[in-house]
């Protein structure tokens, strides 16, 4: 009885592991309107801290080649830029070209906390 009440917890714990793994990119989508290219003319530095980023919106032109720079201080964060292919870890540095202006909803990617589902911030492309 006890090696079965043994297997099926560790059944249980590897469906759980599997089920929380298996979101991290089967919901993204590409934006046929981003593009890498050319060198960075500019760099846009986003500052996370515990549940926030430091602006609610952030501008960059469309068609220049733009450094997304990450930050955080407090904690650990990422940045992913919904329905597009950029995702940018802490420290790291992304460089961007969005082609079309447009509007992109920007979510902390690491789960960080009791504020984690309210860190979010807008890319604005003019």
């Amino acid at each position: 009885m006890k090696k079965w009440l043994l297997f099926a917890s560790a059944i249980c714990l590897v469906i759980v592991l599997a089920a929380c793994g298996a979101n991290s990119g089967a919901n993204q989508q590409v934006n046929t309107s981003v593009a890498d290219s050319g060198a960075a003319t500019s760099e846009l530095v986003i500052t996370a801290s515990n549940w926030k980023f430091d602006k609610t919106e952030y501008k960059i032109k469309a068609g220049e080649t733009f450094n997304l720079k990450l930050d955080s201080i407090d904690g650990m964060h990422g940045v992913q830029i919904k329905k597009t292919k950029y995702e940018i870890d802490n420290g790291k540095t992304v460089s961007v070209n969005f082609s079309e202006p447009g509007e992109y909803d920007m979510i902390c990617s690491l789960p960080c906390g009791q504020g984690h589902r309210t860190m979010v911030a807008k890319l604005i492309v003019e």
